[in-house]
């Protein structure tokens, strides 16, 4: 036996347990995003970086090959071109140290193209001397040489736009120039106050005032989102996906357990119908043997009315549970024939007339006045009648006014229950026919003893018979179930 309390902490820990197990799943999820962001932001920053050295080293090589007599170019090229030499100079141009005196020079000859780069120490330490490296033997004037170093930095700002296009970055560019010592800066274009979320290395591009060029960019991480689009549109159909698991198992648990109630409350209800009939057989049989009823014809028709009518019941019971899937059960016996509706609802009203007559009920009966002939089971046409009237008897209690009619109409017979009875909410309508469910009285709970398989067993065996059963109810105004069954005239 299952106690309540422990039905609630199972479904509360297994609530919980889900609850936990998705929380767990988004942290890993935001974990791993913000890993990966980390990651595309600073390669997205490397590829800025190497794009920049690489335009500042290719301007600076083709300042040196519009000297005056530029041979070895391809050598030069060679030289000049590779990361080697980059890092070489770099290291070069940031060496730091007191009484260190740097000098680089490239000098252009006759038949070679020379590039020295000295270092200096003083016997005495002294704040550090960076000469500016000069350039020599160039055969332009220092008009031309910085008419050079504008165009190759014209040419910078013009390359950099296009392949920060290309990298699909399109962000606000700032620009700044720094002295070759870089203790000055000479120009910018960056605002005051505007903090950017890029800033690349100088890089010397000039071969007469040797500035450096510094780019910004004010924003990148739109393009690092960009570059991640896939990864997080994955992410979230992850979690989307295991949210709508978890959803339906949840749903399947719980229905699961509505069934295994359903089945239990079924198992109990059951129970106690067949005890009910079986009882009150066994006291009438008492009866008649212990009074001697035989010469009390009258008293005696009365017992025997009695125990039939609970005879049908029982075996409407029995009938029902047996064929509550009547889909998948073979062993349901259908055998149709020609079958006269009106004939068989008035046998059933007759069969039932002292379970009305117990009650204070009244049915009335409206027949058409053309025959009504449909092919089909007599038994069950007989137990869906007989399963509506005692649904009705059973839910009103007590004066109940049923109106039953009987109406032909084109190519169907339709047949209409009509009675004053408590109502079905609408919300209900669409589970009433459910297999084990069975319509609250107030709240959750059940004041009406019943198998839940009344009416599930009605819409199965009417739709065995090709026909249609709808309901039309308010709570308070009665309900109205009606039948179209296929006219066989």
């Amino acid at each position: 036996m299952q106690f309540p309390g422990m039905k609630f902490r199972r479904s509360k820990y297994t609530t919980l347990i889900i609850l936990a197990t998705l929380l767990l799943s988004c942290s890993m999820q935001v974990i791993w995003l913000r890993e990966l962001f980390s990651s595309q932001q600073k390669q997205l920053k490397d590829d800025i970086e190497n794009m920049v050295s690489a335009s500042a080293q290719s301007h600076w090589f083709e300042s040196i090959a519009s000297f005056e007599k530029p041979e070895n170019l391809g050598r030069a090229r060679q030289l000049f071109l590779t990361p080697q030499w980059e890092q070489l100079r770099q290291a070069f141009d940031n060496m730091k140290m007191n009484g260190l005196i740097s000098n680089l020079t490239i000098d252009r000859s006759d038949d070679s193209l020379s590039v020295s780069m000295n270092f200096r120490l003083a016997d005495t330490p002294s704040t550090r001397i960076n000469n500016h490296p000069g350039t020599v033997n160039t055969g332009m004037t220092n008009d031309q040489l910085r008419e050079i170093d504008s165009a190759s930095l014209a040419g910078i700002k013009k390359e950099i736009r296009s392949r920060l296009e290309e990298m699909n970055i399109h962000s606000e560019i700032y620009e700044n120039i720094f002295t070759y010592n870089m203790d000055s800066l000479f120009e910018t274009s960056l605002p005051p106050g505007v903090v950017p979320s890029y800033t690349s290395k100088k890089y010397i591009y000039g071969i007469h005032n040797h500035f450096r060029y510094q780019l910004s960019l004010a924003d990148i991480n739109n393009t690092v989102w960009y570059r991640m689009r896939y990864y997080v549109a994955s992410s979230v159909l992850m979690l989307i996906l295991t949210c709508a698991a978890f959803y339906l198992i949840v749903r399947l648990l719980q229905n699961v357990r509505l069934y295994a109630d359903a089945k239990t409350d079924f198992t109990r209800n059951m129970t106690h119908e067949l005890k009910t009939p079986i009882a009150t057989v066994s006291v009438a049989l008492e009866s008649i043997k212990k009074y001697n009823l035989i010469n009390k014809p009258e008293t005696l028709l009365k017992y025997v009315d009695i125990s039939q009518h609970e005879m049908r019941r029982l075996d409407l019971m029995v009938e029902k549970a047996l064929n509550n899937d009547p889909e998948k059960n073979a062993d349901v016996l259908f055998q149709p024939g020609l079958y006269d509706v009106q004939t068989g609802l008035q046998n059933v009203i007759d069969t039932m007339q002292l379970q009305l007559d117990n009650t204070h009920s009244t049915i009335i009966f409206h027949p058409s006045k053309e025959p009504c002939f449909v092919m089909g089971d007599e038994v069950h046409l007989s137990n869906i009648f007989y399963n509506l009237i005692d649904n009705a008897i059973k839910y009103k209690g007590k004066n109940l006014a049923l109106e039953i009619s009987c109406e032909k109409e084109a190519e169907a017979i339709s047949i209409a229950f009509v009675d004053n009875g408590p109502g079905i909410r609408k919300i209900y309508h669409k589970n009433i026919f459910e297999r084990f469910f069975r319509v609250p009285s107030e709240g959750d709970t059940h004041d009406v003893k019943g198998s839940g398989l009344g009416l599930y067993y009605v819409k199965k065996m009417v739709e065995m018979h090709k026909g249609t059963i709808k309901i039309k109810s308010e709570q308070g105004k009665g309900t109205t179930f009606i039948i179209t069954l296929k006219s066989a005239s």
